[in-house]
């Protein structure tokens, strides 16, 4: 049986057989559409993914900012994702906020 051969953006090549078909499998969940990285979500929109930087930027407009919902940390999440917005660390990111 052959590996499965998947490339990155950068023409790296992954030899590892189950990291391959691992990654294979989480990039089904991403689509790059007009050089912008999406997540695709179950019944949702695309999120844009963003950085952690900008990430945490977000969280502050929607905690404190003009939203203003002072919301707790799943709320908080829920409304990043009702506004398209999607980035790894987000559940974590999204209780700092909550506990200052």
């Amino acid at each position: 049986m052959d590996p499965i051969r998947l490339y990155l953006i950068d023409g790296t090549l992954h030899v590892d057989p189950k990291e391959a078909h691992g990654m294979k499998k989480r990039l089904n969940c991403f689509i790059l559409y007009e050089g912008i990285l999406y997540k695709r979500s179950f019944a949702q929109p695309l999120l844009r993914c963003v950085t952690p930087e900008e990430g945490r930027k977000i969280l502050e407009e929607l905690h404190e900012g003009v939203c203003s919902t002072h919301a707790g940390g799943r709320a908080l999440v829920v409304t990043t994702m009702r506004t398209s917005y999607y980035w790894p660390s987000l559940w974590k990111d999204a209780m700092t906020p909550v506990q200052t």
